[in-house]
């Protein structure tokens, strides 16, 4: 049988957005747990079950999945260039894919990165919800065997006895800040006029010759503002939203969920002597602190190590964005949003930045990284700024302390509807 003929998915489907809103809780006691502390003190008579692959396949889809082609109304007919029309569940500023998807359960850690649609809208009709398992099947891949370990020493110890235990599932998303930095930089710096002073290290930022020549004429701004500025909400919002994402159909499912953040980020993405996490490479900045650059091979920086320098970073940024077969090429043969014959008449005749712009570029982002051994200069090339565990609850607990109506129907059924046990 079908994902799309199976009545839970069907259910699913038809489940209501703002009904997942109202009943959307941080349900945080797992089947198989133990809470032995405090007054509603609990130990789980059942025995752990983990989510099934059609559990996390829909999962991963609702969070990190393709589901057609972008609009992109204001920069479709521009000579700007559109990094992909790919569109994702989850929401990209200037659609560049700067997050992806890992999780970890007992089976092993894994990260899920589908990158191809057939189709305007993706998942249209009932026999298009069984690519959301082909992505599953084709697009996740293992990196490792075993539970992701987080060390219970650095979660705080109210939050130890469920976090990453047997039968959950943590999904973790991972940002690559520098992408998304080399795009604004292009934006505001390059296009805007921007004058970025360097305001902790009070000097100039790569930036002076051109504005002694007038190119850039924008407004005057620190270093350090534009930098938090970006980190409060260009690279971390898709992370955030993709977990609400999955928050939300996880309580559509039936199932329970909590989210985490913190210092654990850094641990799991292994830069701390704690262990290796993600494994993901680090590398030395001018401080001497741990940058986390990359997972080879899977999850590579716009920086080196991966790039000789920043002038050849931001050449392969530019390849990638403005090339002939990038999004405005004349040799992309991808989904479009439009009629082909339409997009032959509205296709700009380049995307590729003007010279001056690429230049520009080059100086800040190599002046960043030659002085602070990083880039940004104030936050790492990687981060995990927050993550969501997502697992089959004990009903026991909930039905002997909780308020009727704190635990929803599709809760209460969902291990007949979805496991088929009664």
């Amino acid at each position: 049988m079908g994902i799309a003929d199976r009545d839970e998915v069907k259910e699913l489907f038809k489940y209501p957005i703002l009904q997942a809103i109202a009943r959307r809780r941080s349900r945080r006691f797992p089947l198989g747990a133990s809470m032995e502390f405090g007054t509603m003190s609990h130990v789980s008579k059942e025995q752990p079950v983990g989510l099934t692959d059609l559990e996390l396949g829909i999962l991963c889809w609702s969070g990190a999945g393709v589901t057609g082609a972008v609009t992109m109304e204001d920069l479709a007919g521009l000579d700007r260039s559109i990094t992909t029309w790919v569109g994702k569940a989850t929401p990209n500023p200037c659609n560049i894919h700067t997050t992806k998807l890992f999780f970890t359960n007992d089976e092993g850690t894994f990260v899920y990165d589908p990158k191809t649609v057939t189709k305007t809208v993706e998942i249209e009709t009932e026999a298009d919800r069984e690519k959301i398992m082909t992505y599953f099947r084709e697009d996740c891949c293992k990196i490792m065997d075993g539970r992701l370990k987080m060390h219970a020493q650095l979660i705080p110890p109210s939050l130890v006895w469920n976090t990453n235990q047997p039968g959950t599932t943590v999904f973790i998303p991972v940002v690559d800040n520098v992408e998304s930095y080399i795009n604004t930089v292009f934006m505001v710096v390059a296009l805007g006029g921007y004058q970025i002073y360097d305001d902790i290290k009070n000097q100039q930022a790569g930036l002076q010759r051109f504005i002694d020549s007038g190119d850039l004429k924008g407004p005057k701004v620190a270093l350090s503002s534009f930098e938090s500025s970006m980190q409060r909400g260009i690279f971390s919002a898709p992370a955030y939203l993709m977990m609400e994402h999955i928050h939300l159909v996880a309580e559509a499912m039936g199932l329970g969920s909590v989210m985490f953040a913190g210092y654990t980020g850094e641990v799991m993405l292994g830069i701390t002597p704690l262990g290796k996490g993600l494994g993901f490479h680090a590398i030395k900045d001018k401080e001497g602190k741990a940058n986390p650059v990359g997972l080879d091979g899977i999850f590579e920086a716009y920086c080196p190590p991966y790039y000789k320098d920043m002038d050849d970073a931001v050449d392969a940024f530019v390849e990638k964005t403005s090339g002939p077969v990038c999004a405005q090429g004349p040799e992309y043969k991808g989904v479009l949003p439009f009629e082909y014959e339409y997009w032959r008449t509205i296709r700009p005749a380049t995307c590729r930045p003007p010279q001056k712009q690429i230049d520009i570029v080059k100086s800040y982002c190599g002046y960043i990284y030659d002085t602070y051994g990083r880039v940004p200069a104030t936050s790492n090339a990687k981060s995990i700024p927050i993550w969501l565990q997502v697992h089959h609850l004990a009903l026991d607990f909930y039905e002997k302390n909780y308020a009727h109506g704190m635990i929803t129907v599709e809760q209460k059924n969902h291990m007949k509807l979805w496991h088929g046990h009664e």
